[in-house]
C-alpha cells in the first residue's frame, strides 16, 4: 500500500502545478496528499484528518489564514446550549505557551476575529505577506486546536462580557423576531436554539463539561485549514505539516446528528412585546438543506420578493407606504433549514394591512409566478457577488466556511452553478412545494380537516450531490503589486480638469481585474446652507433614485448588467461622495452610467415620500436606542453654540422629525441645482484600466460640470464645552452605553499628532492588547466593547480624544470607575516601553493592510487630493512612528490630555439602579 501511495503522489506531480509537486516531496507519514483543485481552491488532507485549502494569490500582499471547524449549536447537548459559542471566545484566552491570544493577536497588527453558528465555528486573521508571520499563526492555530487551557479562570473572566454580548443583541427588535420565531418554527432540531446560548446555560456551564466539548470537536479530523492570499504555497505546505500535521489523529468517533424536523402541519404564531421605535414583520418557511439541489431556487425567491428597489415586497410594500424595508434570506445549512422573508414598520403604521400584502406577496407566487426577467435580474445580481467574492481572499475564506459546514466545501460553487442554471418552472415548483401557510411560521394556528403539507426536507448527502459537479477555470491572478507609499506615489498620474476636478489615477492588474473607484464633491458655504440641513441630505440619498432616462430599477439593473456595485450620498457637511466597484472592461460604461445618475437625476415625488417615512422610522428607532441617545446628547452638547439653522445644529429627535415634515421635494431639488458641481471635488480610481483610454471619458462626464455656487469649507472649530455630566435613562433596554469626548485644538499636522496616535493606540485602540479592552473586558469582565480614539482635522485645529464602553445597566459603577482610573493612570504614568513597542508595530502593519487594499486607496486619494497630499504623507507619518520614544510619547500625553475636561454621556436602563 505504501508503494502503491508513493506512485499515486508521483502521478498527481505531473497533473498539478509545480509547487505542488515540490510540496510533495520527500514523502513522509504526515506529507499532505493533494486531492483536488476547483478554480484555484488547491485542497489536501494529512494523515491526522485535517483538511488543507490553499488559495494563492500573490496580487494582493497579505495573508489570510482562517481555521473553521465543523461544530456550532447543532452539536450542543440538552443544558449545553452556547458551548460552542463560550468556546470561541476561551480561544482568545490562554494556551499552553500563551497567557492571552488575543492580546499577541493585537500586538501583531493582525486583523483577526471569530464567529460561531449553529454548524460551525471559524477563527481568522489577515496581514500583511510575512513568511514569519504565517509561521506563527500556524503555530497558533496548531496550538489553540489541541491545547487551549479553557479554565474555569478564563471562563470566569470572560462570563460577563459573553452576558454582555447577549444583552447587547436584546435592544435589535429585529433580531429578537429572528430569534423567538426560529425558536416556534422548530420543534424538536437544535437550529431552533440561538447560537449565543440560553441564559442559564451559560452561566451554570461545567468547566468539565465544556472542556469534554473542546476535545471531542477541536481537532486535526473535524477542521479545514485555509490559506488565502499572497504566500509561499510550497513553503506554506511544508510549515502546516511541520506544525498542525504533528497534532496526532485522534480515535474518538464523531457521532452525526440524526435529528430531523417532522413536517409541519398548520400555522405557527409568536408575539413579542418589547418596548422600541419600530415594528416588524417575519414570515419563515422550511426548506431543503444547502447540498439540495432544490436549495439554489430560494436565492431567486429571496430575490425576486426582496430586492430594492425591485421587489415584489419592497414596491408593495415599503413603495406603497405601509413599511419602512424589507428583507429576506434563506439558511445555507447542513440540514434543512428556513427560508425567511421580513418588514420593518414604523410604530403608527397598520401591521395587520402589511401582514395580509407580506403573505400574499409569499405564497401568491403559486398564483403570480416568478417572470422570466425577474429569474435573470436576480442570476445576474447574484453572479456579481459571486465573482466580487472569488476577488477577495478574506471573503471567499469565510464563504467557503459555510460551505465546509454544509458538508462539501465545493458546495460554494456548485450553488453558483444551480443558480445559474435554473430554469422558470424550477423556480415555481420550489415556491408552490415550500411556500404555502401550513408550512409558515408567523403568528397564526388554523384548524383545518385536509392539511395542505410539504414533502419532507431530508439530509442530503454532499458526495452524492457533487457526483455531477463540473469545476471552472480559476479567477485570472493580477500582479504581484509593491502597496508601499513610494510606489502608490510613483504609479499613480494626478492632473486637474477644467472644472476644477482633481483626478488620482493608479493602474494596477488586479485579481478579477477589478477596478476601485472614488468621487468626492465639495459645495456651499456656510452661509448659503443655512437651513439646509435636510434638503442636502435628502439630494445625496434621493439622487441614484432615477434619471431623465430612468427609472430606479432600471438604474439598478443596468448597474447590475455592468458587474458593478455602487453608491452615492451626501449631505451638507461632507459634501457628496460616490463610489464604484467594477471591472476593467466595464469601467467607462459603469462611469458613464454614474455620470448620468449624478447629473441628469429626476428626484422622483415617490421616492421622495418613500425616503421621508424611512428618515422618519429611523429617528422613532434612534430615540430608543442607547448608544443613539447618547451619541446625540454628547454631539447636542458639544454644538450647544450654534443657531438652530446653521447645518452645525444638532437637535432634538423631535426637532429633527418636525424639520422632515417641513421638508418639500423643491427644496431638494433646487439645492441640487445650485450647489452640486465638480469644480471642488476629487476622483481617483484604482485597479485594472488603460489611464489613456480612460482620460477622454472622465472629462467628458467631469469637465464642464459647474454649480452656480461659491464654496467655502463649513469650519469646524473644537468645543469649548468641557466636564460635562449627561444621562439619559431607557425603559427596558439590557444593554447600556457610555460615551467620552475630549475635545482639542489639534491638526494632523501638528508636532504631537504621531505620538498622540500611538498613545490612543494602547489606551483604547489595540483591540485586546489595549489597556481598556485588558481592564474592562479580559480583567473585569465587565464590556463587550471598549476602547478609545483620537481624531484630528487636516484644515484647523480640531480634533477630539473619544472614549466608549458598552455594559449591563447594573454595571454601570464598576464601568465608570474602571474608565476614570485606566485615564487617571494613563495620564500620570504614561505608557512604557513594551506597550510602545507593540502598538508601533500594529500601528504599522494596519497601515501596509489598508494600502493592500484597493478600495482603501482609492478612498485615501480622494482624501489626499483634497489636503493637496500623497502616500509620502503616510511614510513620513509612519518613519516618525518609528522613532517616537517613550519619554516623547509620555510628555505628549501630559500636554493634551486633561481627565477632569472630558465630557461624559450616559444612556441606558438605569431606572431600577440604587
Amino acid at each position: 500500500m505504501r508503494l502503491l501511495h508513493a506512485l499515486f503522489l508521483l502521478c498527481l506531480s505531473f497533473m498539478a502545478p509545480a509547487w505542488v509537486a515540490a510540496a510533495t516531496k520527500p514523502i513522509t507519514a504526515t506529507t499532505p496528499v493533494p486531492l483536488r483543485e476547483v478554480e484555484g481552491v488547491h485542497e489536501y488532507r494529512l494523515a491526522n484528518g485535517l483538511q488543507v485549502l490553499l488559495i494563492p494569490d500573490a496580487s494582493k500582499p497579505t495573508t489570510t489564514v482562517n481555521v473553521t471547524y465543523r461544530v456550532g449549536s447543532r452539536m450542543e447537548g440538552y443544558g449545553e446550549t452556547g458551548m460552542a459559542h463560550l468556546l470561541e471566545h476561551l480561544m482568545f484566552k490562554g494556551t499552553k505557551s500563551m497567557v492571552n491570544v488575543g492580546v499577541e493577536l493585537s500586538k501583531r497588527g493582525m486583523q483577526f476575529n471569530g464567529t460561531t453558528s449553529a454548524d460551525r465555528t471559524n477563527y481568522y486573521q489577515t496581514f500583511p505577506s510575512n513568511a514569519a508571520q504565517l509561521a506563527w499563526v500556524l503555530k497558533l492555530e496548531a496550538e489553540r486546536m489541541t491545547g487551549a487551557n479553557v479554565s474555569r479562570r478564563d471562563l470566569d473572566a470572560e462570563m460577563t462580557v459573553v452576558r454582555n454580548e447577549m444583552e447587547s443583541g436584546e435592544n435589535d427588535a429585529v433580531r429578537i423576531l429572528i430569534e423567538k420565531t426560529e425558536a416556534t418554527a422548530y420543534q424538536w432540531h437544535n437550529y431552533g436554539k440561538s447560537t449565543i446560548g440560553a441564559r442559564s446555560d451559560v452561566e451554570q456551564v461545567s468547566i468539565a463539561h465544556l472542556q469534554a466539548f473542546y476535545r471531542r470537536y477541536y481537532q486535526p479530523d473535524n477542521a479545514t485549514l485555509i490559506v488565502a492570499g499572497a504566500f509561499d504555497p510550497a513553503a506554506t505546505l511544508r510549515e502546516i505539516t511541520a506544525t498542525l500535521g504533528r497534532l496526532p489523529k485522534p480515535t474518538r468517533v464523531l457521532e452525526p446528528t440524526h435529528t430531523v424536523e417532522p413536517v409541519q402541519d398548520g400555522e405557527r404564531l409568536v408575539t413579542v412585546r418589547r418596548v422600541g421605535g419600530q415594528q416588524a414583520l417575519l414570515a419563515m418557511y422550511h426548506i431543503p438543506a444547502l447540498a439540495s439541489r432544490d436549495f439554489a431556487a430560494f436565492e431567486v425567491l429571496a430575490n425576486t420578493l426582496t430586492d430594492v428597489p425591485a421587489g415584489r415586497l419592497h414596491k408593495r410594500l415599503v413603495e406603497a407606504g405601509q413599511a419602512t424595508d424589507v428583507f429576506g434570506w434563506a439558511d445555507r445549512h447542513a440540514e434543512p433549514g428556513l427560508f425567511s422573508v421580513g418588514a420593518v414598520l414604523k410604530k403608527d403604521d397598520a401591521l395587520d394591512g402589511a401582514q395580509q400584502l407580506l403573505l400574499a406577496s409569499i405564497e401568491g407566487l403559486a398564483a403570480e409566478p416568478v417572470t422570466a426577467a425577474e429569474l435573470q435580474r436576480a442570476q445576474r445580481q447574484w453572479a456579481n457577488d459571486f465573482d466580487k467574492m472569488l476577488a477577495n481572499p478574506q471573503r471567499l475564506c469565510l464563504a467557503l466556511s459555510e460551505s465546509i459546514a454544509a458538508g462539501d466545501w465545493r458546495l460554494l460553487f456548485a450553488l453558483r452553478n444551480r443558480v445559474e442554471a435554473l430554469t422558470l418552472d424550477d423556480v415555481n415548483a420550489a415556491a408552490r412545494a415550500w411556500l404555502k401557510p401550513a408550512n409558515r411560521t408567523l403568528g397564526r394556528f388554523i384548524a383545518t380537516e385536509a392539511p395542505d403539507r410539504s414533502p419532507p426536507a431530508l439530509p442530503v448527502n454532499a458526495a452524492e450531490a457533487l457526483k455531477d459537479f463540473k469545476a471552472r477555470a480559476a479567477v485570472a491572478a493580477g500582479e504581484t503589486f509593491d502597496a508601499r507609499p513610494a510606489n502608490l506615489d510613483a504609479r499613480t498620474e494626478r492632473y486637474t480638469l477644467p472644472s476644477g476636478l482633481k483626478v488620482a489615477l493608479l493602474p494596477k492588474q488586479s485579481r478579477g481585474q477589478t477596478v476601485e473607484v472614488a468621487l468626492r464633491l465639495h459645495a456651499g458655504t456656510p452661509e448659503s446652507l443655512r437651513g439646509k440641513r435636510w434638503a442636502a441630505e435628502f439630494a445625496g440619498d434621493l439622487i441614484g433614485t432615477g434619471t431623465q432616462l430612468k427609472t430606479r430599477a432600471q438604474i439598478s439593473e443596468a448597474f447590475d448588467a455592468l458587474q458593478t456595485n455602487w453608491s452615492v450620498q451626501g449631505d451638507a457637511l461632507q459634501g457628496a461622495s460616490a463610489g464604484l466597484s467594477t471591472r476593467r472592461n466595464h469601467l467607462p460604461a459603469a462611469l458613464a452610467l454614474l455620470g448620468e445618475v449624478l447629473r441628469q437625476p429626476s428626484f422622483p415625488q415617490a421616492e421622495f415620500d418613500q425616503l421621508l417615512r424611512q428618515q422618519i422610522s429611523a429617528l422613532e428607532q434612534a430615540a430608543q436606542d442607547p448608544q443613539e441617545v447618547a451619541t446625540r446628547a454628547l454631539r447636542r452638547a458639544l454644538r450647544s453654540h450654534y443657531p438652530a439653522d446653521d447645518v452645525r445644529h444638532i437637535g432634538t429627535v423631535a426637532d429633527d422629525i418636525a424639520a422632515l415634515r417641513a421638508l418639500q421635494r423643491d427644496a431638494v431639488v433646487e439645492f441640487y441645482r445650485t450647489q452640486w458641481g465638480a469644480q471642488h471635488g476629487e476622483l481617483a480610481i484604482v485597479g485594472d484600466f488603460d489611464a489613456a483610454q480612460l482620460k477622454p471619458v472622465i472629462a467628458k462626464l467631469f469637465g464642464d460640470w459647474r454649480s452656480g455656487q461659491a464654496y467655502a469649507r463649513v469650519p469646524m472649530p473644537p468645543s469649548s464645552v468641557t466636564g460635562q455630566q449627561l444621562q439619559a435613562t431607557l425603559a427596558d433596554k439590557p444593554n447600556a452605553t457610555l460615551l467620552g469626548a475630549l475635545p482639542l485644538a489639534l491638526t494632523d499636522t501638528d508636532a504631537d499628532f504621531p505620538a498622540l496616535s500611538m498613545a490612543l493606540h494602547v489606551l483604547g485602540g489595540g483591540g485586546f492588547d489595549s489597556r481598556l479592552l485588558t481592564r474592562l473586558r479580559q480583567q473585569d469582565g465587565l464590556s463587550y466593547g471598549t476602547g478609545a480614539y483620537l481624531s484630528a482635522s487636516s484644515f484647523e485645529p480640531s480634533g477630539s480624544v473619544g472614549v466608549y464602553a458598552i455594559f449591563a445597566p447594573q454595571n454601570r459603577t464598576r464601568v465608570e470607575q474602571g474608565l476614570r482610573e485606566e485615564l487617571a493612570r494613563f495620564v500620570q504614568q504614561g505608557i512604557t516601553a513594551a506597550e510602545l513597542a507593540s502598538a508601533r508595530q500594529a500601528m504599522l502593519a494596519g497601515g501596509n493592510t489598508r494600502r493592500a487594499n484597493d478600495g482603501a486607496v482609492a478612498q485615501s486619494w480622494a482624501a489626499k487630493l483634497e489636503r493637496d497630499r500623497s502616500f509620502a504623507w503616510d511614510a513620513a507619518f509612519e518613519a516618525r512612528l518609528g522613532t517616537l520614544t517613550v519619554p516623547e510619547v509620555n510628555a505628549a500625553i501630559r500636554r493634551w490630555i486633561d481627565p477632569a475636561k472630558v465630557n461624559w454621556s450616559l444612556a441606558g436602563d438605569f431606572g431600577k439602579q440604587p
